[in-house]
């Protein structure tokens, strides 16, 4: 089916294509379009099923009312459910959402960035980065764009941000597997773990040893590259388990990591595991509550990051004041203790 244009709507009508743009744009009252016009051409615009190109209308008038959201991992859970709130809260304000998946690759991560945000097609940005030094936001441009970054923030660069508080989570759900009486507890990190949320997660794991006067043990601290989580998982989980039979606990610092380890004590049947080991994951998911043995988790507050985050860029979009102070959110997360 051919896509109805502005000159269809003009040649129906017999007036101009300016005339019907500026019908189409909301212009009509300040060009001193009769209310009778505005009308006709409303209802021919109807009639003929036209939309309005946005990427188009973004170059013409400078605003697309689309916000960006740029996350690791499309997939994740986490992710979609700060996507799901996010776009409830711009949808309340007429903006929609654009959702890209970086995949942990910085150079992919500046490629859509510079697509989204220099192309003009969307307004704001929010974004959970894998830049270590936000070098690929300090351009002229970018520099102005309004930008939040969830989940992950940049230590050295000054930016708005909305995250949880991954240090006390990761605290408190260590020190939880302490007073359940664990002191060889083994965690599994992915990489980049340069990325702010996981630094402040493994220190918060550390502190929480050293309260109690347990020392910090290297081989304890496995990383696990994000492109390959599965694999080995399987392969770092079963040697160490094999050759460190006193590990009582597992804790892993992401909800990718938990299901790779789920999937590995059913695939070897590792049943015994399941009586002497406690199992732990920073982020919490539906599939927690269903499966053996039981998940204990760090709760972050999605709801909240998503709404927050939105609401922030729309504020930045809106705002005329250049300068000022970046907005800095922490919020609280809670532990799930299971039976």
């Amino acid at each position: 089916m051919k896509k109805t244009l502005l000159e269809d709507i003009a040649k129906e009508l017999n007036v101009s294509k300016t005339l019907v743009s500026m019908v189409i744009n909301g212009k009509g009252d300040s060009y001193g379009i009769s209310k009778k016009t505005q009308q006709k051409v409303l209802e021919k615009a109807s009639e003929l099923q036209y939309t309005p190109n946005v990427f188009a209308r973004a170059l013409r008038t400078g605003k697309s009312n689309l916000v960006g959201l740029l996350v690791a991992d499309i997939s994740n859970p986490f992710y979609s459910q700060i996507a799901k709130y996010a776009e409830k809260a711009l949808a309340a304000k007429g903006y929609n959402l654009m959702v890209c998946s970086t995949e942990e690759d910085i150079e992919r991560e500046k490629k859509l960035v510079q697509l989204l945000a220099e192309q003009q097609i969307v307004d704001g940005l929010i974004i959970a980065t894998t830049s270590n030094d936000g070098s690929i936001y300090k351009t002229d441009r970018l520099k102005k764009f309004p930008i939040v970054f969830i989940d992950r923030y940049l230590p050295d660069f000054a930016a708005n941000y909305v995250v949880a508080d991954n240090y006390q989570g990761s605290f408190e759900i260590t020190d939880l597997l302490i007073h359940k009486g664990c002191k060889n507890i083994l965690a599994l990190n992915v990489s980049p773990a340069y990325i702010s949320s996981l630094k402040d997660r493994v220190k918060g794991f550390k502190d929480a040893l050293k309260k109690y006067n347990i020392p910090f043990k290297q081989e304890n601290l496995i990383e696990i590259s994000f492109n390959n989580i599965k694999n080995e998982v399987r392969e770092k989980l079963v040697k160490v388990l094999n050759t460190n039979t006193n590990i009582d606990a597992i804790y892993t610092l992401n909800n990718h990591l938990a299901t790779a380890c789920l999937e590995v004590f059913n695939e070897f049947g590792i049943d015994k595991l399941k009586n002497k080991i406690h199992v732990a994951s920073f982020d919490d998911i539906d599939l927690f509550n269903f499966v053996k043995p039981s998940i204990i988790s760090v709760a972050q507050p999605l709801e909240k990051i998503g709404t927050e985050s939105a609401n922030l860029v729309l504020k930045l979009i809106d705002s005329k004041s250049e300068g000022a102070e970046p907005v800095k959110m922490v919020l609280r997360t809670s532990v799930i203790s299971r039976n």
